[in-house]
């Protein structure tokens, strides 16, 4: 299998050779090359086996040889490119099968199911999760210029990349473990530099206030306003993101406190018969692990709301429509006439807006400071009560028995 992947190289190599290098400035032989050694990194570390290894590895040297093609249908074109050239030297056909699923599974769209199609997936976006990410991104950015004839701004394609970075998290765990944190850096840069830009546009726009002629008034409102929208968008999106880990989180605490008290039901209660002396540290254990439970339920536990607005509340601008809890048992007429209010008067929009993104971010601090409570209780709890097991069990007279 090694001799096969030396020749797709080769014959990769060869088929990017034939085409201008000012023209593949992203998706070229070098790309191919780092997924290849991304998805072997991401595989070993994944528990795949050689010939799965060379599979996947297969699939990353063809992931994008579609562009050479169709740059606007490339996963498939790939998949006949690299079909032909592996059916032409001899791989079974149930092996090109999967290396055909596998570059097909590089579409953004699709989501991943197999370990394998996770592993190739996090290897052709493993970029997202290093240093630089930015400025390499630019080479994709004159890419699109050429094959897509798109311009971005400067402002436009650092959104474009909060947007992407946003979207596209990791699937396996080894990939989470190792380039996680730097995404989120990533995230936290290009957010900052947007802020940073926009304020520049701001500052810009006041400045020119006085000379009309400078900078035309439609083109100011129409940058500003969308500045705004960018950022309450990807400010909710990232505290939606903030929100589910909480979730995540409390669930965490809900799994190991069932799990512990369902062993000291299943195995201490029946045994303090024989031990008394194991009483006080059972209780405290169990007290904890239940009032880490009890909190933890709490931060996952769903505010309900009556889910009704009345046309008098949108006409004196006293509803938050942006939130579902707000309309979610009214009838469809009531609901596409306060829209139609909403979208018709951007003051009214900006407010629910404004709203949408002031309750969510008291919802999130009330979740963090209850998740905080949580894991105070569970880590303190744990501690006291194995401090009180020892002592118990050291100072008792008493053999301990735990019964089975």
């Amino acid at each position: 299998m090694e001799e096969l992947i030396n020749k797709a190289k080769e014959y990769v190599s060869q088929l990017y050779r034939e085409q201008p290098s000012e023209k593949f400035l992203y998706h070229n032989f070098e790309h191919a090359l780092e997924v290849m050694t991304n998805v072997e990194e991401i595989g070993i570390n994944s528990g795949l086996d050689f010939h799965e290894l060379s599979l996947i590895k297969l699939a990353a040297i063809f992931h994008d040889t579609g562009w050479i093609i169709d740059a606007d249908n490339h996963e498939t074109k790939s998949s006949e490119i690299a079909k032909d050239f592996l059916a032409s030297n001899g791989l079974n056909q149930a092996d090109i099968s999967k290396v055909v699923d596998l570059i097909c599974i590089t579409d953004l769209k699709t989501m991943p199911k197999t370990i394998l199609q996770m592993v190739l997936r996090d290897g052709d976006i493993l970029h997202i999760g290093k240093k630089g990410f930015y400025k390499r991104s630019q080479l994709l950015r004159a890419e699109k210029k050429i094959f897509k004839d798109k311009i971005f701004t400067e402002l436009e394609w650092v959104e474009s990349n909060i947007d992407f970075l946003i979207a596209n998290k990791f699937f396996t765990e080894y990939a989470n473990n190792n380039y996680e944190t730097k995404r989120q850096q990533n995230i936290s840069k290009l957010n900052n530099k947007r802020d940073e830009m926009m304020a520049k546009n701001i500052n810009t726009t006041d400045q020119s206030e006085n000379n009309p002629d400078k900078i035309p008034e439609k083109k100011k409102d129409k940058n500003t306003g969308r500045g705004v929208e960018t950022m309450f968008r990807n400010t909710i999106r990232t505290h939606v993101e903030f929100s589910s880990m909480a979730d995540s989180k409390a669930n965490i605490m809900i799994s190991v406190n069932t799990l512990i008290l369902t062993a000291v039901a299943a195995f201490l209660v029946k045994s303090l018969d024989t031990n008394p002396h194991l009483i006080l540290p059972t209780i405290i254990l169990v007290i904890s692990s239940l009032s880490t439970l009890v909190y933890a339920i709490s931060v996952t536990k769903p505010k309900i709301t009556s889910g009704l607005f009345s046309k008098d509340d949108v006409e004196k601008r006293n509803v938050n429509l942006m939130f579902f809890g707000n309309f979610c048992n009214m009838d469809l007429k009531t609901f596409e006439w306060g829209m139609n209010e909403l979208i018709k008067d951007s003051e009214f929009l900006y407010s629910n807006m404004i709203k949408d993104y002031y309750y969510l971010g008291k919802v999130l601090g009330e979740k963090y400071k209850k998740l905080r409570i949580t894991y105070s209780i569970f880590m303190y709890g744990i501690i006291i009560s194995f401090i009180v097991f020892g002592l118990a069990i050291f100072l008792s007279s008493r053999q301990t028995i735990i019964n089975p």
